[in-house]
């Protein structure tokens, strides 16, 4: 057999400089984690699928490598960490003493179309906090992933923020009148006027500018989150002038929480509260994100807030970061 140095689609291997530079920053940002509090936890790339079945999507479903051991049980390559912490976690809070401040770091295999930029094996760093109530725990986290982000050395970065559930109503109000809401809802991610304008005006809106002029267009809970999440972007604004902020509820329209739209509902349908993604410099792809996800604890038995981030490092790495950590 002809032994060739190629590797199966959406894979790669680091080499010398390129090796060094990924710990060089993975040591500089786990050092920043340690010193903010939190501890480290290392985490098994195979697991049961079976206790997933109830959090999956059909489209997070497609995402997973799966396979049967010889033991014949159904297993899956780690696709996400987060919601590998909870199931590990779950049973176990009552034990605990919260809040929980830990981090994480390693490989995420998804299966997904090939494009350039985008793997299927992807390295991730990552930080959860369990236990602090309200929005304390958001803004906590968020404020961390910014500053690891910024020890990365990109420059150029933006953070575009919502939040789950804000198209509900308008979802909803549209599917009364005869729309498919899972649809619509990719309609308005992908950013498609026509659609949307026959959907209505808060839909049109949120397309063309992120967020309908009237906040009362989204209902009456909607609208109280809309105004503390621009609170929250002017805030972020001042603390970190070099990063750009922008409200983009289309970026996460599939972000529902409504019983009634969990067709609709995006690959990583865990998220229920804030939501955010940094990008970099003309890239299409984010380089971090994150997001509350009590209602994932919720469904495993648990009553705890929850907030994390990840880090995408291929994808840092890929854009020129990595070479010079911020000091």
């Amino acid at each position: 057999m002809k032994v060739t140095a190629a590797l199966p689609a959406g894979v790669s291997a680091l080499f010398f400089e390129a090796a060094d530079r990924l710990r060089r920053l993975e040591a500089d940002l786990a050092a920043t984690l340690e010193g903010a509090g939190f501890s480290e936890v290392v985490l098994p790339i195979l697991d049961y699928l079976e206790p997933y079945d109830p959090l999956l999507t059909p489209a997070g479903r497609s995402e997973l490598y799966r396979f049967i051991d010889r033991d014949g049980e159904q297993l899956a390559l780690r696709a996400d960490f987060t919601t590998l912490l909870a199931r590990l976690l779950a049973p176990r809070l009552q034990s605990l003493e919260l809040p929980l401040r830990f981090f994480y770091r390693g490989d995420v295999v998804r299966y997904q179309e090939d494009r350039p930029g985008r793997g299927r094996e992807s390295y991730q760093m990552g930080a959860e906090l369990l236990g602090v109530p309200g929005t304390q725990a958001e803004h906590e986290m968020f404020r961390l992933c910014l500053e690891l982000a910024l020890r990365s050395g990109l420059e150029g970065l933006r953070v575009v923020m919502g939040f789950a559930g804000a198209l509900d109503r308008p979802l909803l109000d549209a599917a009364a009148r005869g729309a498919v809401p899972e649809e619509l809802a990719a309609a308005v991610e992908r950013r498609e006027r026509a659609t949307a304008r026959a959907a209505g005006p808060a839909l049109l809106e949120v397309v063309e500018h992120g967020a309908p002029s009237d906040p009362e267009a989204l209902g009456e809970d909607a609208a109280t989150a809309l105004r503390g999440l621009e609170a929250l972007s002017t805030g972020m604004q001042r603390l970190f002038p070099k990063i750009g902020f922008t409200i983009d509820l289309a970026e996460f329209a599939r972000f529902t929480r409504a019983p009634e739209l969990g067709a609709a509902r995006g690959r990583r349908s865990y998220y229920d509260g804030l939501l955010f993604r940094v990008y970099a410099a003309a890239g299409a792809d984010p380089i971090a994100g994150g997001g509350r996800y009590d209602q994932l604890f919720r469904s495993l038995g648990a009553e705890v807030p929850a907030v994390g981030f990840y880090l995408a490092i291929d994808r840092i790495l890929a854009r020129g970061g990595g070479s010079e950590a911020a000091p």
